[in-house]
């Protein structure tokens, strides 16, 4: 479980404990993959060749998803073979998986894989704008302004890039998801990581946008903190500081598996929200019509 209430957590955000009365570390029953069928559907994923981004390609292959695109700068030989051995695994045919040479934050990389997925699969359903930098430690005086600038490039204005280029075919689907990787960052002020902390505030508004100009258009968008992970981008569980190994506590596959079970069906409700992965979601699926019936905070970051 994430660490309890009142315990030193600098990455503590609003609604953490408040929005739903269970919360999680890891998947659980509810949101298993393996439940879902998301036959004949294409996903497209960033940032796919590790952490985060691998497990939401591997949670989507369990899901039964039958084309999946994974982008990312490093080579994806690897993943290709996990596709594989998850889908024997769980009994799924295997996906059309397509590996993307893909960096955000070049406009004619992102129109060249946009152009490459409607070539290969014809359609899109899902596109998971996950690629992400941190970025060196910091006061504002002491960053590197290219390195500042291109935090938020890769952070801000490759998730713009990308829904630009999708959102023509995502239009076309019967149940069209953009998702966006943000952070609790986005609340929080934690200084040394200026760069980081406003490009996923931007992102959530950004999202919002989405929702406001493509909503009527069938088009879910809606954000995720994808919980504390301890990713490569943080180091990894043996880079962590003492004070900080309490909090990273939750797994890839929780975010992975809720991002599965929150597009399994239609769920316009949740346009332009932030949602915590670590929340119970059934519990939060069942407050849906209380959340929608007043819902004071519609145009917020969270609930």
């Amino acid at each position: 479980m994430p660490p309890p209430r009142g315990t030193p957590n600098i990455l503590e955000g609003p609604g953490d404990y408040d929005v739903t009365s269970i919360i999680h570390s890891e998947s659980y029953p509810a949101i298993d993959s393996r439940q879902f069928d998301f036959s004949g559907k294409a996903i497209f994923v960033t940032g796919a060749s590790r952490g985060l981004g691998c497990a939401m390609v591997l949670s989507f292959v369990r899901a039964g998803a039958s084309f999946i695109a994974a982008g990312a700068r490093s080579d994806m030989s690897h993943l290709a073979k996990d596709v594989a051995t998850t889908a024997e695994s769980t009994n799924r045919e295997a996906p059309k998986f397509l590996a993307v040479n893909l960096n955000v934050a070049d406009p004619k990389s992102v129109e060249d894989a946009a152009a490459l997925v409607e070539r290969e699969f014809g359609r899109i359903d899902i596109v998971i704008n996950n690629a992400g930098l941190l970025g060196s430690h910091g006061g504002i005086t002491d960053t590197d302004p290219e390195e500042w600038w291109n935090i938020m490039s890769v952070n801000l204005r490759g998730p713009y890039l990308v829904a630009r280029s999708f959102l023509p075919m995502l239009v076309k689907s019967p149940n069209p998801y953009i998702i966006q990787v943000t952070s609790v960052a986005a609340h929080l002020l934690n200084p040394t990581l200026t760069a980081y902390q406003t490009s996923k505030a931007s992102l959530l508004r950004f999202t919002q946008l989405i929702d406001a100009e493509y909503g009527k258009q069938g088009v879910t968008a809606f954000a995720i903190h994808p919980g504390n992970c301890p990713t490569d981008m943080m180091g990894g569980p043996g880079g962590l500081h003492d004070f900080e190994k309490h909090i990273f506590v939750d797994s890839s596959d929780l975010s992975a598996d809720t991002i599965a079970f929150l597009t399994a069906e239609k769920r316009q409700w949740l346009g332009g929200r932030y949602i915590n992965v670590t929340w119970d979601m059934p519990e939060l699926v069942a407050k849906k019509d209380d959340i929608v019936q007043g819902d004071k905070l519609k145009n917020r970051f969270v609930f």
